[in-house]
């Protein structure tokens, strides 16, 4: 659904300039601010490589996975009503992430970001927007109050894919410790779409790679993130299996469901299976081929490419016809 949509605004609240905020800075199109903040600090860069944390931290090390993103980088850091908590100003991001089917990759609070409450072991936020990592980019002052520990710190990575971009949005939220409000960090990383690994397929070449390989990749069938409901854009590549397996009565296949490995593993098996089963049933609607396919999920075990780049895991997203051997 979230495919079809045109993300402008996020959040319900109207887009507007404070008169407190920073010279030249702007809300980004894809999200308003949080009612009643100030942008403190802004920059934006044409093009940009940096890494957000997808997993937490243990004593006195920081993250132990991460999310390599590139592309356009907007940065904002806001400065909340004094009234206001952490959890109040993330909860109210979560609720409007899942309201618009982003996908969540991962987040953490207080401790739980850091595997202990220790202040000094504490290393996440550390890690993250230390002079090494973020601060690396020459905008020290703009990651300064987000270096250190508070039981209170929130932070959240999340992905959204519309028609044509892909963007990924880390935000984070932490006291300060000289009696100030609450900062929120917005860091956006904006992307088109790649069609890297996509074919322009027929039924020759479909045969042809099937019968000489012995499986075929088919990066037309399409879902929406995280879901397992095929798009209307995907009947011509499963078309393409149909007429094979009536030109072929004696064929079998296995149905292959993959995905990149974000997230949780045991998600993505549940997905990929439930993709490849999917794609089955649309194929029944075709023909009677219920005795010769069979889908199966293998989740993220089999890539084809690296996961570390938004472009190795565009191929590693897809379905696979593997043809049986012969009965």
């Amino acid at each position: 659904m979230k495919n079809n949509v045109i993300v402008t605004l996020l959040f319900c609240f109207h887009s507007f300039v404070n008169a407190q905020d920073v010279s030249n800075s702007k809300d980004h199109e894809l999200l308003t601010r949080y009612p009643g903040t100030e942008i403190k600090n802004y920059y934006e860069r044409a093009y940009y490589e940096t890494r957000f944390a997808i997993s937490p931290g243990s004593y006195e090390k920081g993250p132990e996975k991460w999310l390599e993103v590139s592309g356009k980088q907007t940065s904002l850091v806001y400065e909340a009503p004094k009234d206001r908590s952490t959890l109040e100003i993330m909860k109210n991001y979560e609720e409007t992430f899942k309201r618009q089917n982003a996908e969540i990759l991962f987040s953490c609070k207080g401790g739980e970001c850091d595997g202990t409450t220790s202040w000094y072991a504490a290393k996440f936020f550390n890690t993250i927007y230390s002079e090494n990592n973020r601060q690396s980019n020459g905008e020290n002052d703009h990651y300064f109050d987000f270096g250190a520990y508070h039981v209170s710190q929130r932070y959240l990575v999340a992905k959204i894919t519309t028609a044509s971009k892909v963007y990924y949005i880390e935000i984070a939220a932490t006291p300060t410790y000289d009696d100030k409000p609450v900062k929120i960090l917005v860091e956006i990383m904006e992307s088109d779409i790649l069609q890297t690994g996509m074919i322009e397929l027929n039924a020759d070449i479909f045969k042809e790679t099937l019968e000489k390989e012995g499986k075929i990749a088919l990066y037309g069938i399409l879902f929406d993130t995280g879901k397992t409901d095929i798009k209307k854009a995907s009947l011509k590549e499963i078309e393409l299996v149909s007429t094979y397996l009536k030109q072929h009565p004696k064929a079998h296949i296995y149905i292959v469901g993959h995905t990149d490995d974000v997230g949780n593993f045991g998600d993505n098996t549940l997905l990929s299976e439930g993709r490849a089963i999917k794609v089955t049933q649309a194929l029944n609607q075709l023909g009677n081929f219920q005795d010769h396919v069979t889908p199966i999920g293998v989740g993220p075990v089999c890539p084809v490419a690296t996961n570390e780049t938004e472009e190795g895991r565009a191929k590693n997203r897809r379905v696979e016809i593997v043809l049986r051997k012969k009965f």
